[in-house]
């Protein structure tokens, strides 16, 4: 099988990385990769991608900010992509190397490496990452060796490659739900805290940060333009009360909380099907289970943010 490796300059010892581990498959012969590195000087760039791309069964992302920023790799090499994607030509598989916003490109709608699409820089070794990129690619190269194989026994014509990407039926067990639950609100944390930087340049705006834990943020915002305007956000994990199993969805949540709203216990909840963890709006308190639409820690973010904006009279 033929691999196209799209990536970024700014991600290049990920890409040594990643040719590394690939070295296994290219001995066995079940992987050949072909990147711009390729291209020999004074050589039409878009017409050696382009053609390298028109060949390849494969369309590896190294998914990064850089990636996304760069317009060439976003904008050229992946749309071209995209294309024989949905002509059923090609099979698109990303590699998240770098934490960014790729939940909200395109790229969402395919089933990324590593693990739960985890970034390689946020693993404790990236060897170990890189392994489980290989594992995976390994598996799907052998099932479309034996998918063309037996085409070719059915027909003496050349088949196309397979089309559509597959997606792997999984149960989730209470460690990788707790640590979905953990890398979550992290996330969740990171964003407020750079919300909360921006807001303070406003004039007579002040926010005071009073716990900041593993599982509890709490904030004081104030709006000094008008007179006790003050409002406290708390944000929490939790485990419903009842101590039910968190193997089912609904009881992982987090939950938040915001002085001045009269609203109280809302928040989210974990929820699982057959192929991934995500979150809906709604908690076992508050209520509101079962709204289909699933959030991103950012979507989660932003409820809260606005919410506690709103109490304090900035809009």
């Amino acid at each position: 099988m033929k691999a196209f490796i799209s990536y970024s300059h700014g991600d290049s010892a990920m890409l040594d990385l990643l040719h590394k581990h690939l070295a296994q498959l290219q001995r066995d012969g079940i992987i050949e990769t072909w990147t711009d590195q390729e291209i020999p000087a004074g050589g039409a760039i878009d017409d050696h991608i382009h053609g390298a791309l028109q060949h390849a069964n494969l369309f590896l992302a190294l998914l990064s900010p850089d990636y996304i920023a760069s317009n060439y790799c976003y904008t050229k090499e992946f749309q071209w992509a995209l294309e024989r994607q949905e002509q059923g030509t090609i099979i698109i598989v990303p590699i998240v190397v770098e934490a960014c916003d790729w939940l909200n490109t395109p790229f969402s709608q395919f089933k990324a490496l590593p693990k739960d699409g985890k970034a390689v820089s946020t693993w404790e070794n990236k060897n170990t990452a890189f392994l489980d990129v290989i594992q995976h690619l390994r598996k799907l190269l052998q099932q479309l060796a034996v998918a063309e194989a037996t085409s070719n026994r059915k027909t003496s014509q050349p088949q196309p490659a397979m089309t559509r990407n597959y997606r792997v039926q999984k149960d989730f067990d209470s460690i990788e739900k707790m640590e979905f639950i953990e890398q979550t609100f992290h996330d969740l944390k990171e964003l407020m805290k750079r919300y909360m930087e921006e807001i303070v340049t406003m004039e007579n705006i002040k926010v005071r940060m009073l716990v900041d834990s593993k599982t509890a943020l709490e904030c004081l915002l104030v709006n000094r333009n008008k007179i006790a305007n003050e409002s406290q956000l708390k944000i929490t994990t939790a485990k419903d009360n009842n101590g039910i199993s968190m193997l089912r969805s609904g009881d992982g949540q987090i939950l938040y909380s915001v002085s001045k709203s009269n609203r109280a216990n809302h928040g989210f909840s974990l929820a699982v099907d057959e192929y991934h963890l995500f979150w809906r709006e709604g908690s076992f308190y508050g209520g509101g289970m079962g709204k289909q639409k699933e959030l991103t820690a950012r979507e989660m973010a932003d409820i809260i943010w606005n919410e506690w904006l709103e109490s304090v009279g900035i809009m």
